[in-house]
């Protein structure tokens, strides 16, 4: 039986999920775009233990054909990362994208001919201290499903829902794609801009535009017809602050490193879906995620206008 898992993108999530497959019987292949080739050691640092593993890197560009592929690049990278590796994937290979927001798994289900989308979230927290160390944050919960509800749960899901690391296997991924974006809508961008942790954002220093915000995409969320998700991020969204109070957010670490940021995938796409959407009725006034969403776009044309060293 093949247990390769080959993982593209050796980021914090790579690192991570290359390190949680490897737990759950599976053998991890980290995909290299600089040529990176041989086994490597890979230390993860959790609150109650630290563990050096030893992990295959090999060339983007090999031949071997990848049967199981966990896509762990930013959201903007997904769709040239994957097209790196088109000509390797089986025929009846599976595919699982793992990234924030929303609008690039068309794109990806557009790329494949016979092979099979899968698409994860998670709330684990992980990040780099260095090239070849990973500290743990926070185990959180993974959800994973089919790209479509009518693809069947496939074998290796067993397997992971079986680890204890809480891993959820969902015939139908569309509602909870939505909520995580609502959640990153609310987080992402103000822990950004404000270079603070999650859980300051419930601080009075922050919490009355945070607040805000979160009515603002109730408002949105009506307006788009899903009243659920709508009723339901009120609490939600202050009660995930609150739970990852002491975590840095992936747009905050990226605004940190001057690197660019998922911002198009997330506030860019809610606003694309009201533009997008037609109804009778004018779209709600949104003031706070369009500051936002502006503001995290004028960051990112500075860092691209400096000269490059």
């Amino acid at each position: 039986m093949n247990t390769d898992w080959h993982i593209l993108g050796a980021g914090a999530m790579g690192g991570l999920f290359a390190h949680r497959l490897a737990g759950a019987g599976f053998r991890p292949i980290l995909l290299s775009r600089s040529g990176q080739t041989g086994s490597q050691p890979l230390t993860f640092h959790a609150s109650d233990a630290t563990l050096t593993e030893h992990f295959d890197y090999q060339a983007i560009h090999e031949s071997e054909t990848i049967r199981r592929l966990w896509v762990c690049t930013k959201s903007f990278d997904i769709v040239g990362a994957l097209q790196a590796v088109l000509g390797r994937l089986a025929p009846d290979a599976h595919i699982v994208l793992m990234a924030n927001g929303m609008g690039y798994q068309e794109q990806v289900a557009a790329l494949l001919t016979e092979q099979s989308l899968f698409v994860a979230t998670t709330t684990a927290g992980c990040y780099r201290s260095s090239p070849q160390s990973w500290v743990i944050a926070g185990a959180g919960e993974t959800h994973v499903g089919g790209w479509q509800a009518s693809i069947a749960r496939p074998t290796w899901a067993s397997t992971l829902t079986a680890q204890p690391w809480h891993c959820v296997w969902e015939q139908d991924m569309s509602q909870l794609l939505l909520k995580k974006l609502a959640i990153n809508c609310a987080i992402n961008p103000p822990t950004a801009l404000w270079d603070i942790t999650n859980g300051d954002l419930l601080s009075a220093a922050y919490a009355p535009q945070f607040h805000a915000a979160i009515a603002e995409l109730t408002q949105v969320f009506q307006y788009l017809g899903n009243a659920d998700l709508a009723a339901e991020i009120t609490t939600l969204i202050p009660a995930v602050a609150r739970q990852t109070a002491t975590n840095t957010s992936s747009m905050r670490a990226d605004v940190q490193h001057c690197r660019p940021t998922e911002i198009e995938a997330i506030l860019g796409f809610l606003v694309e879906q009201l533009i997008g959407l037609e109804n009778s009725e004018a779209p709600p006034a949104t003031p706070i995620l369009h500051h936002w969403l502006n503001s995290v776009r004028r960051h990112e044309s500075a860092i691209r206008a400096r000269p490059a060293k």
